[in-house]
């Protein structure tokens, strides 16, 4: 009985000693890993299908810019076709009027140098290498006493000028060339233009002996003139000849059919013109086109 109370007593000792140990192991262990329903229990509700289709939006960051295409304007433009030939401009309403009715007129499919008389203004016109007309000279002129009639009614001796269109078959003068590139004549004391109903009519002859008609170097204005050539085809007698354009009168403009110049503007013009060149008189601006 002694030995077996005394067993007893060494075990409740013992079982005393490992009690707090085993409470101690108890209180140290980790708690144990979530169970799938504990994380159920705290996680945060699923979001509703609104809030999945509408997701608060993300903060604000610039993005980097795009690459872009290059702009249309700077894209270097193909190379333009050369420009194409085009014709000798033609005149238009921004032209000037006079220069318009020269271009337009017959005369200027005949030749490239164009003596313009209206009424007491003269003007001059050279075509130039593009096809337009270009005015070289300005100027006033005179001519017959008696006014300006149509070439084909024209009567000898009655002091009118001739209207239309003629070419300038000569230059002529008691002075010396003036350095034109027409054709020039001196007058001497044998020079006359011919008057007689012959071949020689209108024409300058070289004669010894008098020839009805004018004997050139009597004329002061004939200084410096040029032939104009009226009445040189289809000939009628009774409508005259020797209508030039010469030098004007110390004292008067006018003249017994032909047209005048002063002296300055003579030699101007005379430097200027060539073989070919015509002449256009009209009363006005408007009956340029019919020549």
């Amino acid at each position: 009985m002694k030995h077996r109370s005394g067993f007893c007593f060494l075990a409740a000792i013992f079982v005393f000693c490992l009690f707090p140990a085993a409470c101690s192991s108890e209180q140290a262990a980790p708690s144990p890993a979530p169970t799938e329903a504990t994380q159920a229990a705290f996680a945060p509700a699923e979001p509703t299908l609104e809030a999945q289709t509408t997701p608060s939006p993300a903060p604000v960051t610039e993005a980097p810019p795009e690459e872009t295409a290059l702009p249309a304007e700077t894209v270097p433009p193909a190379e333009a076709p050369p420009p194409e030939e085009t014709a000798p401009p033609e005149a238009g309403n921004d032209c000037d009027p006079l220069q318009a009715a020269v271009a337009a007129c017959a005369a200027a499919e005949k030749t490239e140098q164009i003596v313009l008389a209206v009424d007491n203004e003269l003007t001059f016109w050279e075509k130039a290498e593009d096809g337009s007309w270009q005015r070289r000279m300005e100027t006033t002129c005179g001519y017959g006493a008696n006014g300006l009639v149509l070439a084909e009614e024209r009567v000898m001796g009655s002091k009118t000028t001739p209207v239309g269109a003629f070419p300038l078959t000569l230059s002529f003068g008691t002075g010396e060339n003036p350095g034109t590139e027409m054709t020039y004549r001196q007058i001497t004391e044998a020079s006359y233009w011919s008057e007689a109903e012959d071949e020689s009519f209108n024409t300058w002859v070289e004669s010894e002996t008098p020839v009805p008609g004018e004997h050139l170097i009597d004329y002061y204005q004939y200084k410096y003139a040029v032939n104009i050539g009226f009445n040189l085809e289809d000939i009628v007698y009774s409508r005259g000849c020797a209508i030039f354009l010469h030098c004007k009168s110390t004292n008067s403009w006018n003249t017994a059919g032909c047209v005048s110049l002063s002296e300055e503007d003579m030699l101007s013009l005379l430097r200027m013109l060539r073989d070919g060149a015509y002449m256009i008189i009209v009363p006005d601006a408007e009956s340029i086109g019919r020549y």
